[in-house]
């Protein structure tokens, strides 16, 4: 998952095409958990703007279009639109948020919970990024403002919101009775309080229900694929057929293991999960392009792209001459495509600041370039060779058809940043962090040993 969340980064910097990611519940087969509100809030934003977006691009690993996911009608059943000015009351919105799936809390703090304190209402929808707090009137919305979770304070005021449900299946009392006979027809009514089947009956969600979410619907479970458009392209990466059968392995063993608990019977994987053979027979009403990262014989269906790997050319502070491999590069660059670029990219406009400080020192003065939507910009510019970007991109390239040399951070210090999927709320920020030694001066050096930060540098 987190190769994909990068591939769906780079993707925004070199393209203005509107992109997604489609999360996967970060579970285990049949866990006994279940995944976190903020994957739920960012599956269900994805699934209600693929049943309505034009042109974009999808992003997400094979195990997660395996899935199974809840049909296009749940949403034109469950979303619904708030407005400034709407004729609405205080209860009604909170039954309807209970019967949404939605929490009521002391104070809102994630996805799915609401709050209420006088004529105020806070809510957090599923899909936000951003909490609402909802001013009444009597029973009349008066205003609609976004807020910070952490200080409480209003940032901006909106005239509307879309409220998707708080789950991937519905909660409210039709479902439940749903529910019950569905589980009926399954499997064995017990008495234990433990059950699934009894904790939900008392409008309670166990942990892990995520794997029961067929029974929930009068219908089965819909492949993601019912959600793509009729002209969709799909690209996928090499040896997904692998990485399918081995994560149906993994399915059917846990199947297998978990099986035996009464309380907690499993429904089949086939309800739950494509077959790998089912997954490709879909494919096969879309045109494919796989994507290699190795050279191929070319022929009608077969074609080498325009793009090479980066050599070496890290600066190596410990040499004589640091730049000696980087210098290089630019010179054999500059000697083989007469009229090419470069283009250097950073992570951060603090970023920004430290390269172009490492560039100064040999004399390269690279133009600011605020983002990549276009390059034949650049390569119809006569006078700049040379260019600076701030993107998430992690690895360099060059494209031999339009003689552009893209090269990141990681090819000039020798080394990766790990990025995380999920910021933690105490983050370091990244423009404070030191790359490589290239960076410092003899000050810097001085003060980071008298921190006593002498392992770290070796």
């Amino acid at each position: 998952m987190q190769q994909t969340t990068r591939i769906h980064e780079e993707l925004k910097q070199f393209s203005s095409i509107p992109s997604l990611l489609f999360p996967d519940w970060e579970t285990l087969p049949y866990d006994s958990f279940s995944p976190h509100q903020d994957i739920i809030s960012e599956r269900l934003a994805c699934l209600f703007q693929l049943t309505h977006i034009q042109k974009g691009a999808l992003i997400l690993p094979i195990n997660t279009l395996l899935q199974k996911v809840c049909p296009r009608n749940y949403f034109s059943e469950q979303v619904f639109i708030m407005k400034t000015g709407q004729k609405m009351s205080r209860d009604n919105l909170r039954m309807q948020l209970e019967n949404a799936g939605y929490r009521a809390v002391s104070q809102v703090m994630e996805h799915g919970e609401y709050a209420t304190r006088g004529s105020l209402f806070d809510l957090y929808p599923m899909g936000s990024t951003l909490p609402f707090r909802i001013d009444f009137f009597d029973d009349e919305i008066e205003t609609i403002r976004t807020f910070d979770v952490e200080t409480q304070r209003t940032i901006t005021e909106v005239d509307a919101i879309e409220l998707l449900p708080a789950h991937e299946f519905p909660f409210d009392k039709n479902a439940i009775e749903l529910f019950r006979k569905n589980w009926r027809d399954n499997f064995e009514v017990r008495l234990d309080q433990e059950s699934i089947y009894q904790q939900v009956s008392k409008h309670i969600l166990p942990t892990g229900i995520e794997y029961w979410q067929p029974l929930f619907f009068a219908e089965p479970l819909t492949p993601l694929f019912s959600y793509f458009p009729d002209n969709t392209l799909v690209l996928n990466t090499r040896h997904i057929e692998q990485y399918a059968d081995k994560y149906w392995q993994d399915i059917e063993q846990r199947f297998a293991s978990r099986k035996v608990d009464p309380l907690r019977p499993l429904l089949p994987p086939n309800q739950i999960w494509l077959r790998t053979d089912e997954l490709f027979a879909h494919f096969k009403h879309y045109p494919r392009v796989v994507l290699s990262t190795e050279s191929i014989k070319e022929s009608a269906n077969q074609v080498n792209l325009p793009f090479a790997t980066l050599p070496e050319m890290a600066i190596q502070i410990q040499q004589r001459d640091p730049y000696q491999r980087f210098q290089q590069f630019i010179d054999q660059f500059f000697t083989q495509y007469a009229n090419g670029k470069i283009i250097f990219s950073v992570e951060s406009e603090g970023r920004r600041e430290a390269l172009q400080e490492v560039l100064a020192r040999i004399k390269i003065y690279p133009t600011f370039l605020p983002n990549l939507d276009d390059l034949s910009l650049i390569s119809n510019c006569d006078q700049d060779h040379l260019f600076l970007t701030i993107g998430s991109s992690e690895q360099g390239f060059i494209n031999t058809q339009d003689e552009i040399a893209f090269i990141t951070e990681n090819e000039l210090f020798g080394r990766s940043i790990i990025r995380r999927r999920r910021e933690s709320k105490q983050t370091i920020n990244s423009d404070l962090l030191i790359r490589s030694l290239a960076e410092l001066t003899p000050v810097n050096r001085l003060s980071i040993l008298n921190m006593g930060w002498v392992d770290m540098l070796a």
